[in-house]
């Protein structure tokens, strides 16, 4: 069984058995908060992540913010290439009040990373929304999928420890690819 779930197999979930995974999709975790490079490294999965834009003085898009007050970032646009294909774009922008001028090395490697080790900044919680929306053209793209194929995207607002905003993230991922398995349990 372990050698099953180290392979990715099945997903061993404590007190309620174990969870036949498909080989064509990988686990996203959406109730915690992971660098897409742990992720890749506690999958097992051949990633390959791209720059593909790093732009300053970026305003925050509404759509990103739900409600919560203007402020400009370091716009971070990446594409995240699994087991040899397009799979996910993320739209990093990271308030330059916190931390400005990222480079492009930190970003191809890990934000998190950079923003705990380099930057001495303490990652709290994050507030995640989830959506299923049609392609958009960038999907298309950059993915090199039809409009057919729906979008998996978590709109998320990473806070530090003293609760300033870090980041607003736009994660875009194709849905035929995507999986979020989570273990829950009703209060009595």
């Amino acid at each position: 069984m372990q050698l099953l779930a180290d392979e990715g197999y099945i997903q061993t979930i404590r007190g309620k058995g174990s969870l036949v995974l498909g080989k064509k999709r990988y686990l996203f975790p959406v109730s915690s908060i992971k660098s897409y490079k742990e992720i890749v490294a506690e999958s097992g999965l051949d990633s390959v992540n791209r720059v593909l834009k790093i732009q300053d003085h970026v305003l925050v898009p509404e759509r990103l913010r739900f409600g919560s007050p203007a402020i400009y970032s370091q716009l971070i646009v990446r594409e995240r290439i699994v087991n040899g294909t397009p799979t996910i774009l993320d739209y990093d922008y990271i308030n330059e009040d916190v931390a400005n001028e990222i480079p492009e090395a930190a970003a191809e490697d890990s934000l998190f990373n950079y923003f705990e080790s380099k930057l001495g900044l303490t990652v709290d919680y994050a507030v995640k929304h989830l959506t299923v929306e049609s392609a958009e053209y960038d999907d298309c793209d950059r993915l090199k999928i039809d409009q057919s194929v729906p979008m998996v995207v978590v709109r998320s607002e990473t806070h530090l420890t003293d609760s300033r905003i870090l980041s607003y993230t736009e994660s875009r991922h194709r849905a035929d690819k995507f999986s979020s398995v989570e273990f829950a349990r009703r209060h009595h």
